[in-house]
Protein backbone atom coordinates (compact mmCIF):
# COMPACT_ATOMS: atom_id res chain seq x y z
CA UNK A 1 0.00 0.00 0.00
CA UNK A 2 1.36 3.37 -0.99
CA UNK A 3 1.46 5.91 1.82
CA UNK A 4 0.45 9.57 1.29
CA UNK A 5 4.02 10.83 1.74
CA UNK A 6 5.22 8.32 -0.89
CA UNK A 7 2.60 9.60 -3.37
CA UNK A 8 3.75 13.16 -2.71
CA UNK A 9 7.39 12.22 -3.36
CA UNK A 10 6.50 10.30 -6.55
CA UNK A 11 4.48 13.23 -7.88
CA UNK A 12 7.35 15.64 -7.17
CA UNK A 13 9.93 13.29 -8.73
CA UNK A 14 7.80 12.90 -11.86
CA UNK A 15 7.66 16.68 -12.28
CA UNK A 16 11.41 16.99 -11.75
CA UNK A 17 11.97 14.22 -14.31
CA UNK A 18 9.85 16.04 -16.89
CA UNK A 19 11.72 19.31 -16.32
CA UNK A 20 15.04 17.51 -16.75
CA UNK A 21 13.85 15.56 -19.80
CA UNK A 22 12.73 18.81 -21.44
CA UNK A 23 16.41 19.81 -21.65
CA UNK A 24 17.55 16.48 -23.10
CA UNK A 25 18.40 16.96 -26.75
CA UNK A 26 18.73 13.20 -27.31
CA UNK A 27 14.98 12.57 -27.00
CA UNK A 28 12.84 12.17 -30.11
CA UNK A 29 11.32 15.45 -31.27
CA UNK A 30 7.75 14.23 -30.65
CA UNK A 31 8.51 13.61 -26.97
CA UNK A 32 10.26 16.95 -26.65
CA UNK A 33 7.14 18.67 -28.03
CA UNK A 34 4.83 16.84 -25.60
CA UNK A 35 6.78 17.59 -22.41
CA UNK A 36 6.01 21.34 -22.25
CA UNK A 37 2.33 20.58 -22.91
CA UNK A 38 2.28 18.20 -19.94
CA UNK A 39 4.25 20.58 -17.72
CA UNK A 40 1.91 23.48 -18.51
CA UNK A 41 -0.72 21.90 -16.26
CA UNK A 42 1.52 19.92 -13.93
CA UNK A 43 1.60 21.17 -10.33
CA UNK A 44 4.77 22.89 -9.18
CA UNK A 45 6.78 21.49 -6.27
CA UNK A 46 5.32 24.29 -4.12
CA UNK A 47 1.77 23.39 -5.19
CA UNK A 48 2.40 19.73 -4.36
CA UNK A 49 3.89 20.56 -0.95
CA UNK A 50 0.99 22.90 -0.13
CA UNK A 51 -1.60 20.30 -1.10
CA UNK A 52 0.26 17.66 0.92
CA UNK A 53 0.16 19.85 4.03
CA UNK A 54 -3.25 21.46 3.69
CA UNK A 55 -5.26 19.29 1.30
CA UNK A 56 -8.56 17.70 2.13
CA UNK A 57 -9.18 14.00 2.57
CA UNK A 58 -9.71 12.18 -0.70
CA UNK A 59 -13.30 10.99 -1.04
CA UNK A 60 -13.71 7.26 -1.37
CA UNK A 61 -10.29 6.20 -0.08
CA UNK A 62 -10.80 7.02 3.57
CA UNK A 63 -7.91 9.35 4.12
CA UNK A 64 -5.44 11.79 2.68
CA UNK A 65 -4.19 11.13 -0.80
CA UNK A 66 -1.05 13.25 -0.36
CA UNK A 67 0.94 13.81 2.81
CA UNK A 68 3.99 15.83 3.77
CA UNK A 69 7.27 14.26 2.76
CA UNK A 70 9.42 13.14 5.66
CA UNK A 71 12.30 15.39 6.58
CA UNK A 72 15.71 14.21 5.38
CA UNK A 73 18.02 13.30 8.23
Amino acid sequence: MTMPNERTRALRWAGEFLVEARRCEGLPEELRRQIPIILRHYPSSLDIAHQARHGDDAPGIGGRWLGPEEEKR
